[in-house]
Protein backbone atom coordinates (compact mmCIF):
# COMPACT_ATOMS: atom_id res chain seq x y z
CA UNK A 1 0.00 0.00 0.00
CA UNK A 2 1.26 3.20 -1.20
CA UNK A 3 1.30 5.87 1.47
CA UNK A 4 1.39 9.65 1.27
CA UNK A 5 2.58 11.62 4.12
CA UNK A 6 3.75 14.62 2.32
CA UNK A 7 0.30 15.31 0.35
CA UNK A 8 -1.66 14.74 3.84
CA UNK A 9 0.77 16.92 5.83
CA UNK A 10 -0.26 19.60 3.03
CA UNK A 11 -4.07 19.46 3.44
CA UNK A 12 -5.67 22.31 6.21
CA UNK A 13 -8.40 21.37 8.18
CA UNK A 14 -12.29 21.72 6.81
CA UNK A 15 -15.08 22.54 7.95
CA UNK A 16 -18.56 23.44 6.25
CA UNK A 17 -19.13 27.27 6.24
CA UNK A 18 -15.39 28.04 7.19
CA UNK A 19 -13.59 30.17 4.53
CA UNK A 20 -11.18 26.76 2.49
CA UNK A 21 -7.37 27.33 2.39
CA UNK A 22 -7.92 24.95 -0.99
CA UNK A 23 -9.59 25.01 -3.27
CA UNK A 24 -10.84 21.27 -5.73
CA UNK A 25 -8.71 21.98 -8.76
CA UNK A 26 -5.57 22.66 -6.29
CA UNK A 27 -6.52 19.44 -4.58
CA UNK A 28 -6.59 17.79 -7.68
CA UNK A 29 -3.35 19.16 -9.49
CA UNK A 30 -2.01 17.88 -6.27
CA UNK A 31 -3.00 14.44 -6.29
CA UNK A 32 -2.40 14.27 -9.90
CA UNK A 33 1.44 14.92 -9.47
CA UNK A 34 2.00 12.90 -6.71
CA UNK A 35 -0.60 9.66 -6.61
CA UNK A 36 0.31 6.67 -8.47
CA UNK A 37 -1.63 5.40 -11.86
CA UNK A 38 -3.95 3.27 -9.48
CA UNK A 39 -4.86 5.82 -6.91
CA UNK A 40 -5.69 8.21 -9.55
CA UNK A 41 -8.21 6.03 -10.56
CA UNK A 42 -9.33 4.99 -7.19
CA UNK A 43 -10.08 9.26 -7.12
CA UNK A 44 -11.66 9.03 -10.57
CA UNK A 45 -13.97 6.12 -8.51
CA UNK A 46 -14.84 8.65 -5.99
CA UNK A 47 -16.39 11.17 -8.56
CA UNK A 48 -18.71 8.65 -10.69
CA UNK A 49 -21.61 10.21 -8.84
CA UNK A 50 -20.63 13.54 -10.32
CA UNK A 51 -20.28 12.46 -13.45
CA UNK A 52 -24.17 11.05 -13.44
CA UNK A 53 -25.06 14.34 -11.60
CA UNK A 54 -22.79 16.16 -14.49
CA UNK A 55 -25.10 14.43 -17.36
CA UNK A 56 -28.67 15.66 -15.24
CA UNK A 57 -27.27 19.07 -15.97
CA UNK A 58 -26.53 18.23 -19.29
CA UNK A 59 -29.99 17.65 -20.02
CA UNK A 60 -31.90 19.48 -18.22
CA UNK A 61 -29.60 22.54 -19.31
CA UNK A 62 -27.62 24.00 -16.36
CA UNK A 63 -24.61 24.70 -15.82
CA UNK A 64 -22.45 21.49 -15.35
CA UNK A 65 -20.26 20.74 -12.11
CA UNK A 66 -16.27 21.62 -12.55
CA UNK A 67 -15.39 17.65 -10.72
CA UNK A 68 -17.42 15.85 -13.58
CA UNK A 69 -15.09 14.17 -15.97
CA UNK A 70 -16.02 16.17 -18.85
CA UNK A 71 -16.90 19.55 -19.89
CA UNK A 72 -20.82 20.48 -21.71
CA UNK A 73 -18.60 19.76 -25.15
CA UNK A 74 -17.16 16.97 -24.52
CA UNK A 75 -20.22 15.28 -22.91
CA UNK A 76 -22.65 15.98 -25.60
CA UNK A 77 -19.85 13.89 -28.15
CA UNK A 78 -19.35 11.03 -25.40
CA UNK A 79 -23.25 10.60 -24.99
CA UNK A 80 -23.15 10.66 -28.91
CA UNK A 81 -20.26 8.29 -29.38
CA UNK A 82 -20.83 6.19 -26.31
CA UNK A 83 -17.53 4.29 -26.30
CA UNK A 84 -16.11 5.32 -23.13
CA UNK A 85 -19.50 5.30 -21.02
CA UNK A 86 -20.20 2.15 -18.52
CA UNK A 87 -22.37 -0.14 -19.23
CA UNK A 88 -25.46 0.61 -17.31
CA UNK A 89 -24.84 4.01 -19.06
CA UNK A 90 -25.29 2.49 -22.72
CA UNK A 91 -27.95 0.19 -21.58
CA UNK A 92 -29.82 3.33 -20.27
CA UNK A 93 -29.58 5.07 -23.52
CA UNK A 94 -30.90 2.20 -25.27
CA UNK A 95 -33.63 2.14 -23.38
CA UNK A 96 -34.53 5.55 -23.47
CA UNK A 97 -34.82 7.50 -26.21
CA UNK A 98 -35.54 11.14 -25.65
CA UNK A 99 -33.94 13.47 -23.05
CA UNK A 100 -37.90 13.60 -21.15
CA UNK A 101 -37.35 9.67 -21.00
CA UNK A 102 -34.28 10.10 -19.44
CA UNK A 103 -34.56 12.43 -17.23
CA UNK A 104 -38.36 11.20 -16.20
CA UNK A 105 -36.45 7.68 -15.38
CA UNK A 106 -33.38 9.46 -14.35
CA UNK A 107 -32.90 7.61 -10.50
CA UNK A 108 -32.73 4.76 -12.22
CA UNK A 109 -29.25 5.31 -12.57
CA UNK A 110 -28.30 5.98 -9.28
CA UNK A 111 -29.69 2.50 -8.25
CA UNK A 112 -27.43 0.95 -10.94
CA UNK A 113 -24.26 3.24 -9.95
CA UNK A 114 -24.11 1.73 -6.50
CA UNK A 115 -25.79 -2.12 -8.10
CA UNK A 116 -22.78 -1.82 -10.39
CA UNK A 117 -20.18 -0.28 -8.55
CA UNK A 118 -20.21 -1.21 -4.96
CA UNK A 119 -19.12 -4.71 -5.68
CA UNK A 120 -16.00 -3.97 -7.18
CA UNK A 121 -14.64 -1.33 -4.09
CA UNK A 122 -13.03 -1.69 -1.33
CA UNK A 123 -11.84 0.16 1.61
CA UNK A 124 -13.09 4.12 1.92
CA UNK A 125 -14.42 3.75 -1.15
CA UNK A 126 -16.84 0.89 -0.45
CA UNK A 127 -17.91 1.99 2.92
CA UNK A 128 -18.18 5.12 0.92
CA UNK A 129 -20.39 4.41 -1.60
CA UNK A 130 -22.37 2.17 0.89
CA UNK A 131 -23.17 5.30 2.86
CA UNK A 132 -24.39 7.36 0.44
CA UNK A 133 -26.47 4.70 -1.02
CA UNK A 134 -28.10 4.16 2.48
CA UNK A 135 -28.53 7.67 3.35
CA UNK A 136 -30.00 8.15 -0.03
CA UNK A 137 -32.54 5.45 0.35
CA UNK A 138 -33.57 6.68 3.90
CA UNK A 139 -33.99 10.07 2.53
CA UNK A 140 -36.09 9.04 -0.13
CA UNK A 141 -38.45 7.61 2.41
CA UNK A 142 -38.55 9.89 4.95
CA UNK A 143 -39.51 12.28 1.56
CA UNK A 144 -42.02 10.17 0.52
CA UNK A 145 -44.01 9.73 3.55
CA UNK A 146 -43.98 13.56 4.09
CA UNK A 147 -44.97 14.26 0.43
CA UNK A 148 -47.81 10.97 0.56
CA UNK A 149 -46.14 9.38 -2.34
CA UNK A 150 -45.74 5.42 -3.10
CA UNK A 151 -42.93 3.83 -1.55
CA UNK A 152 -43.39 1.29 -4.19
CA UNK A 153 -43.49 3.56 -6.90
CA UNK A 154 -40.07 5.59 -5.61
CA UNK A 155 -37.96 2.60 -5.04
CA UNK A 156 -39.06 1.03 -8.49
CA UNK A 157 -35.33 0.23 -9.66
CA UNK A 158 -33.74 -0.70 -6.67
CA UNK A 159 -33.30 -4.52 -5.71
CA UNK A 160 -36.17 -5.51 -3.98
CA UNK A 161 -34.37 -8.20 -1.92
CA UNK A 162 -32.00 -5.65 0.22
CA UNK A 163 -32.51 -5.54 3.06
CA UNK A 164 -32.67 -1.86 3.81
CA UNK A 165 -34.87 -1.63 0.85
CA UNK A 166 -37.18 -4.33 1.98
CA UNK A 167 -37.22 -2.66 5.10
CA UNK A 168 -38.66 0.17 3.92
CA UNK A 169 -41.26 -1.36 1.83
CA UNK A 170 -42.23 -3.26 5.28
CA UNK A 171 -43.39 0.65 6.23
CA UNK A 172 -45.13 1.18 2.80
CA UNK A 173 -48.57 1.56 4.48
CA UNK A 174 -47.35 2.91 7.74
CA UNK A 175 -48.13 6.99 8.39
CA UNK A 176 -44.33 7.67 9.01
CA UNK A 177 -41.00 5.93 8.27
CA UNK A 178 -38.51 4.55 11.43
CA UNK A 179 -35.18 3.98 9.38
CA UNK A 180 -32.97 1.24 10.98
CA UNK A 181 -30.90 2.42 14.59
CA UNK A 182 -28.11 4.05 12.80
CA UNK A 183 -30.12 6.31 10.91
CA UNK A 184 -32.24 7.70 13.39
CA UNK A 185 -30.05 10.71 13.94
CA UNK A 186 -30.69 11.35 10.31
CA UNK A 187 -34.17 11.23 10.64
CA UNK A 188 -34.09 13.91 13.70
CA UNK A 189 -32.41 16.48 11.75
CA UNK A 190 -34.72 15.75 8.53
CA UNK A 191 -37.93 16.32 10.61
CA UNK A 192 -36.30 19.21 12.58
CA UNK A 193 -35.25 20.92 9.61
CA UNK A 194 -38.12 19.99 7.00
CA UNK A 195 -39.55 22.91 6.77
CA UNK A 196 -36.65 25.28 5.98
CA UNK A 197 -35.14 23.37 2.62
CA UNK A 198 -31.47 25.46 2.94
CA UNK A 199 -31.29 24.91 6.56
CA UNK A 200 -31.86 21.10 5.67
CA UNK A 201 -29.68 20.50 2.90
CA UNK A 202 -26.43 22.13 5.09
CA UNK A 203 -27.40 19.87 8.31
CA UNK A 204 -27.56 16.68 5.72
CA UNK A 205 -23.96 17.62 4.11
CA UNK A 206 -23.05 18.43 7.86
CA UNK A 207 -23.92 14.70 8.57
CA UNK A 208 -22.11 13.48 5.65
CA UNK A 209 -19.32 15.08 6.12
CA UNK A 210 -19.17 13.87 9.62
CA UNK A 211 -19.97 10.12 8.40
CA UNK A 212 -17.20 10.35 6.04
CA UNK A 213 -14.56 11.13 8.95
CA UNK A 214 -16.06 8.22 11.22
CA UNK A 215 -15.36 5.82 8.08
CA UNK A 216 -11.29 7.46 7.53
CA UNK A 217 -11.13 6.24 10.88
CA UNK A 218 -10.86 3.01 9.94
CA UNK A 219 -8.01 3.51 7.64
CA UNK A 220 -4.17 4.01 8.14
CA UNK A 221 -2.78 7.19 8.42
CA UNK A 222 -1.40 8.50 5.48
CA UNK A 223 -3.17 5.93 3.34
CA UNK A 224 -4.90 6.89 -0.28
CA UNK A 225 -7.95 5.91 1.72
CA UNK A 226 -7.37 9.04 4.09
CA UNK A 227 -6.94 11.09 0.79
CA UNK A 228 -9.97 10.28 -0.77
CA UNK A 229 -11.75 11.08 2.78
CA UNK A 230 -10.02 14.50 2.53
CA UNK A 231 -11.06 14.51 -0.77
CA UNK A 232 -15.00 13.75 -0.50
CA UNK A 233 -14.97 15.96 2.68
CA UNK A 234 -13.98 18.64 0.47
CA UNK A 235 -16.38 18.36 -2.19
CA UNK A 236 -18.87 18.59 0.88
CA UNK A 237 -17.37 21.66 1.95
CA UNK A 238 -17.44 23.27 -2.42
CA UNK A 239 -20.80 22.50 -2.76
CA UNK A 240 -21.94 24.67 0.40
CA UNK A 241 -20.01 27.21 -0.79
CA UNK A 242 -21.25 26.92 -4.35
CA UNK A 243 -24.99 27.47 -3.17
CA UNK A 244 -27.57 30.14 -3.45
CA UNK A 245 -31.06 30.20 -1.84
CA UNK A 246 -32.83 28.77 -5.56
CA UNK A 247 -29.93 26.29 -5.65
CA UNK A 248 -30.25 24.65 -2.06
CA UNK A 249 -34.25 24.14 -3.03
CA UNK A 250 -33.44 22.70 -6.19
CA UNK A 251 -31.10 20.07 -4.54
CA UNK A 252 -32.89 19.12 -1.33
CA UNK A 253 -35.59 18.29 -3.39
CA UNK A 254 -33.42 16.32 -5.61
CA UNK A 255 -32.71 14.61 -2.77
CA UNK A 256 -35.85 12.13 -2.90
CA UNK A 257 -35.55 11.60 -7.13
CA UNK A 258 -32.10 10.77 -7.49
CA UNK A 259 -31.53 7.57 -6.28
Amino acid sequence: MNRYPFILAAFPSLAIGVKRETSFQETMDLLEMNLSSRDKEKVSQLLLADNLDNIRAFWLGLPLSDRGRFRAKELEEALLVRDSLPPFLNDFLDRYDTTAERLNHFSSLYASLYRETIPQLEGFLKAYYEMEREIRLVLTALRAKQMGRDLVRELQFEDLTDPLVMQILAQRDSPQYTPPQEYEDLKALFVENSAEPLKLHRAILQYRFDRILEIEENFPSFSIDRILGFFARLMIVEAWDSMNRDKGLRLVDDLSKEI
